[in-house]
């Protein structure tokens, strides 16, 4: 997994410490890891590995490129903000039983506040442009609409920088309308998640060990993802209530993954009884006894 940090984040950090902020600073900053975490271990959860980790000022950019299913698009997006979120109703509180930790924690309290609204705005870069996405019918269209929320949204808060130039100068405003502009419009080639069952995620470099896991036919989908890594290729040998074995390669699961909840028992998936994850177009002759 690499991690980068981009330069806007240490714009963030000077203009902090300049203001003597340096307080925030170190909460904010605590606040983004737990936001990324999140979203990490949602991604896991459905079947990702993290690819690749970059620190923003207010979270890490989005990829153009990132193949995620529905589903997975929302629940991974929602996953930072609702960390924030829940983080600011924990501190809430501790408040009310520890009054003593008001002072030193307040920074925190809006920093996960922030976080959580900010990153919810519909446009790019940020989390709400991926759970737009996951939610859009037309991809072409609603990225194009979110890189234009993005960049006029990226105005907005440029403005924001240029009044508050006459009063109380806010140099956070500037960072964040130079953050918002150059990810909706130039935004980032590398994927940050990649599916573990991808072929392109196995580290062939270090060596690929073969391996069997034996689980059980209860197993839900998502558990069985936990035995996947980039170091091995794994065959899982689904065993049934009556002692049957049955064999199912990685392939095999990212199929049933694309297929099915990934809640669904691994038994009933392969025996096609789990619910389908999507509901199926109605056939033609329904569509056309229906317009008669």
């Amino acid at each position: 997994m690499k991690f980068k940090i981009n330069p806007l984040f240490f714009a963030l950090v000077l203009a902090l410490i300049l203001l003597g902020q340096a307080l925030n600073f170190m909460w904010t900053l605590v606040a983004l890891i737990l936001h990324e975490a999140a979203h990490a271990a949602m991604a896991r959860l459905r079947g990702f590995q993290v690819k690749q980790v970059v620190l923003l000022p207010y979270g890490a950019m989005m990829s153009l490129g990132e193949s995620f299913d529905p589903v997975s698009a929302v629940l991974i997006g929602l996953a930072g903000p609702a960390m924030n979120g829940l983080l600011a109703l924990v501190l809430l509180g501790l408040w009310w039983l520890y009054p003593a930790i008001y002072p030193i924690t307040i920074p925190f309290l809006y920093a996960n506040v922030s976080l959580c609204a900010f990153n919810l705005l519909p446009a790019y870069p940020l989390d709400g442009a991926r759970v737009t996405l996951g939610l859009s019918k037309n991809k072409l269209k609603a990225i194009k609409g979110l890189q234009a929320a993005g960049v006029v949204l990226s105005l907005a808060f440029f403005a924001l920088f240029i009044a508050s130039c006459f009063y109380s100068i806010n140099i956070s405003l500037g960072v964040i309308a130079v953050f918002l502009f150059y990810g909706a419009a130039f935004g980032t080639r590398d994927e940050m998640y990649i599916s573990v069952l991808d072929s392109a995620s196995k580290n062939l470099e270090l060596g690929v060990e073969e391996r069997r896991v034996r689980i059980s036919s209860k197993a839900p989908i998502a558990r069985l993802y936990h035995h996947v890594s980039a170091s091995s290729e794994t065959v899982f040998e689904v065993v049934g209530e009556g002692g049957e074995v049955k064999e199912l390669s990685e392939e095999g699961l990212k199929a049933l993954a694309l297929k099915f909840r990934l809640s669904s028992s691994v038994g009933d998936a392969l025996e096609g009884k789990a619910k389908v994850l999507y509901v199926r177009k109605k056939s033609k002759e329904a569509r056309d006894f229906k317009s008669k």
